[in-house]
């Protein structure tokens, strides 16, 4: 019978497992709403039990779905990048995991600005509330208990590793852009060192490169999902890297930068020569391309297409979906509780609307909040530097065609958009055929990475025009308010404290 790869991707909105057969046809799937997450303020965490029951539903869906259409030959699994899914010595959780969106530590990043220049001019990354090490800070700070107590200081797909096959594991592309640094790949205790932080690189797994860290599958847990014994279960890089190579960035010629607008927004290029980049640009991330040789550089954003939903119960009657609504209004994203990280990287980052009148219309707002994340793209892709060639565009405001064409002509270059929503497991199932059952790059491109949608060009004329010109005044505005976010942030706090002691 023919080898069936799986993918599982367990995400911040929802958790999805897919199966393949072994000319990369997607055969089957399974989701469902991530329901682990709670939200409390800055506090975001992840029911770490809850997380693996959904991730071993959702496979046990999919395997159903799949009896008797061949013999599953391996399962690749990833999940959402930053944060600490911390475990004891038995391997079981120490509490809810904090989460990439978490933003308690974030009070402390102003205190530490020279130690956050220390560890940036080692990694290349500045930390943030979302990074491992500042998440261990808040621990040592705050709950110095369980930081004694922990045994690993994991990610999501670790923890899921751990949960599957017993064994504790990890890949260094997520690690090094926190712990050390991506030319040549070492871990640096200089950056614990300059944290002060009395626990870090002693909690982080055993690591293996890309493609070769893996571990069978648990008995007990095989018996579970209907899966064979010993199966092997290869740990993706991060649901960042996994979803830009099923769009096709690296993976499909002639996509060499992309742009993904789901919970978050994250922007990203493919660069074939390290030493062509120079500096990171700030925000970035960097990791070794999974696929073959390069790397790729990503801004992670705290604010994606989730501002929509924002402004859905902020505003009454704001369209679900916008067609053009030009206006002059300006629209500042920021509206996570833990700022921004890219590519500005800024705790305090605060949302602004300028140009608000009485005549505004909800779907004047609507579509600038569209142009805002537009705008912040484009931004994201100048200091990036990609080579010229065309977007991939994913995420679930791919399947908005209007949003689609305003990136094209903003930026000034084609997008290819995808609106299919299995981007992450078609490259996990990719990297698992290169792997696994040794798929050439042109078997990859051609079977396993799914073709566009549709390509838009850019327009030109007046469209054009409008779009250079408001983004224009959208980052002059930007930097015009940039230096009051932490006075705004100051004012908040003043009254929360005043809320509190004088409720209404």
């Amino acid at each position: 019978m023919s080898p069936i790869l799986l993918a599982l991707d367990s995400g911040t909105t929802a958790v999805k497992a897919a199966a393949f057969a072994a000319d990369g046809r997607m055969i089957a799937t399974a989701e469902r709403a991530n329901g682990a997450l709670r939200r409390d303020g800055v506090r975001v965490e992840q029911d770490m039990a809850v997380t693996r029951d959904e991730a071993f539903a959702v496979l046990r869906d999919c395997v159903a779905r799949i009896a008797g259409a061949g013999e599953v030959a391996g399962l690749v699994l990833t999940g959402q990048g930053d944060g600490l899914w911390p475990v004891d010595a038995a391997g079981e959780p120490l509490g809810r995991a904090m989460t990439w969106l978490d933003g308690r530590a974030r009070d402390m990043m102003a205190e530490l600005a020279p130690e956050l220049d220390r560890v940036q001019a080692i990694t290349g990354s500045r930390p943030t509330a979302a990074s491992a090490s500042l998440q261990l800070m808040w621990l040592q700070r705050n709950d110095p208990a369980r930081l004694e107590a922990m045994s690993h200081a994991l990610r999501l797909k670790e923890w899921l590793l751990l949960a599957l096959t017993g064994q504790v594991a990890g890949e260094l592309t997520a690690a090094l852009p926190v712990w050390g640094r991506w030319q040549d790949g070492a871990l640096r205790p200089e950056v614990q060192e300059a944290l002060g932080l009395g626990r870090g690189l002693d909690l982080l797994p055993p690591f293996e490169p890309v493609g070769q860290c893996r571990a069978p599958l648990a008995p007990s847990v095989a018996r579970d999902l209907g899966l064979p014994v010993g199966l092997p279960v290869l740990l993706g890089p991060g649901d960042v890297q996994a979803s830009f190579i099923g769009m096709g960035l690296g993976s499909r010629r002639g996509v060499t930068a992309g742009s993904i607008f789901g919970t978050s927004a994250i922007h990203a290029c493919l660069h074939s020569d390290p030493a062509a980049m120079g500096a990171a640009p700030a925000g970035a991330m960097v990791q070794s391309f999974a696929l073959g040789e390069g790397y790729i550089s990503f801004h992670p954003c705290f604010n994606g297409a989730t501002l929509l939903h924002h402004l859905a119960r902020q505003f009454q009657d704001l369209p679900g979906s916008a067609a053009p609504a030009y206006s002059g209004l300006i629209l500042h994203p920021f509206l996570e509780p833990g700022g921004e990280r890219a590519p500005w990287t800024e705790p305090n980052a605060r949302g602004a609307l300028l140009g608000l009148t009485a005549a505004t219309t909800p779907a004047e707002i609507a579509w600038a909040g569209r142009e805002a994340l537009v705008f912040v793209a484009c931004h994201s892709h100048d200091l990036l530097g990609a080579a010229a060639g065309e977007l991939a565009l994913g995420g679930g405001l791919a399947a908005d065609r209007h949003f689609a064409q305003f990136l094209a002509t903003t930026l000034g270059g084609p997008v290819q958009r995808s609106a299919s929503g299995h981007a992450g497991l078609r490259g996990l199932a990719a990297i698992g055929a290169r792997s696994l059952l040794g798929a050439t790059p042109d078997e990859i491109g051609a079977r396993w990475v799914a073709a566009p949608d549709e390509t838009l060009l850019p327009q030109t004329g007046a469209v054009a025009d409008y779009a250079a010109r408001k983004r224009g005044l959208f980052t002059g505005l930007l930097q015009a308010v940039m230096p009051y976010w932490a006075a705004l942030s100051d004012l908040r706090a003043e009254a929360d404290t005043l809320t509190k002691r004088d409720p209404a």
